[in-house]
């Protein structure tokens, strides 16, 4: 049995409401019976909303359960995130999508990131109203980071609460050149992980909340190639040091980097197993970006790499990591 940790999903209904109400969240077109159009990006896949479909996938490749959260751009995007109606809106969405996923599918809650003095007590709400397992976190908020002190009281918030994070990459300013060549997808939103958590790293974050359970999205980016660099900038002894860099932290930053955990959506067998080497393998949890085909849907791309580590390994990312970080909010039977 497999638990997916990275999804995305809406209701039907709120992909109308979105379209009947220009403004709220995407600029939603209908463009036919269950076919939309999203301004700027194109087609919205139906697998977003099309909850049989989704199920009949799940059925047919063992999942037993599957995280899921709304499209990146809807929680947040270079110039806005969402506040607490949307948010709320949001998370209504997900749980209608949990309620009715036959026991398949679980919740994450989106915090409204964009009125960050509201968080910590809206996601609270959404927690205790529709049951969610976990939180789903934007890597930034509109031009705030997550380093932000503002977000302190949300992370230590989540840290009380003992809830899985999974942080999703979404853009921000490092975006504005990317619109070419789907850039933004395909180069920016790892880059968007990697800064997002050695940020956290850095401005202490995981310093003072070390029981933080987050699972960055996209095999963390670019991290694993990049620890031994990030550790430089806390080891230079004297021309390119940078007091800044130790000021938050008591120890290297790459040791903060391996309590992060990630995903397995990289695409590519042999980058899978150097993410897993680096991270270990109890760090790694098994995602699939459904049902986006710039990601692993099926899982065809990560399965194969997965099948090469030794059983118990494999146990481990496919189900077991999932479901420690999860702890009593695992459903049962899962």
């Amino acid at each position: 049995m497999i638990i997916d940790v990275h999804a995305h999903a809406l209701s039907e209904a709120f992909v109308r409401e979105m379209a009947a109400s220009p403004g709220l969240g995407m600029p939603v077109e209908e463009i036919g019976p269950h076919q939309y159009r999203v301004a700027g990006y194109g087609i919205l896949d139906p697998l977003i909303y099309d909850l049989p479909g989704r199920l009949e996938s799940l059925r047919r490749r063992n999942v037993s359960l599957q995280l899921v959260g709304p499209p990146p751009p809807l929680v947040a995007n270079g110039g806005r995130a969402a506040g607490v109606d949307l948010a709320r809106r949001i998370n209504q969405s997900t749980a209608w999508v949990a309620a009715n996923g036959e026991g398949r599918i679980g919740g994450l809650a989106v915090p409204p990131l964009g009125e960050p003095e509201h968080a910590a007590d809206e996601l609270r709400r959404a927690v205790d109203a529709h049951g969610f397992l976990g939180v789903n976190l934007s890597t930034a908020a509109g031009a705030r980071t997550l380093d932000d002190p503002a977000f302190e009281d949300l992370f230590a918030t989540i840290e009380a609460m003992d809830l899985m994070v999974f942080m999703h990459s979404t853009s921000s300013a490092l975006s504005a050149t990317q619109s070419d060549f789907t850039l933004r997808t395909l180069v920016g939103w790892p880059t968007e992980t990697t800064v997002a958590a050695a940020r956290l790293v850095f401005a202490g974050v995981l310093e003072r909340h070390p029981r933080l359970k987050i699972v960055l999205s996209h095999g963390g980016g670019t991290l694993a190639s990049l620890m031994g660099r990030i550790d430089l900038g806390w080891s230079a002894p004297r021309y390119e040091a940078n007091a800044r860099c130790r000021e938050n932290i008591t120890r290297a930053p790459s040791t903060y980097l391996r309590q992060f955990h990630v995903d397995t959506v990289v695409a590519d067998p042999d980058v899978l197993a150097f993410v897993v080497r680096t991270f270990g393998a109890d760090h790694v949890l098994f995602g699939s970006d459904f049902p986006y085909e710039i990601g692993d849907a099926e899982g065809l791309l990560a399965l194969p790499g997965i099948g090469r580590l030794p059983q118990p390994e494999q146990a481990a990312i496919l189900r077991g990591n999932a479901a420690r970080l999860l702890g009593p909010r695992l459903p049962a039977g899962i």
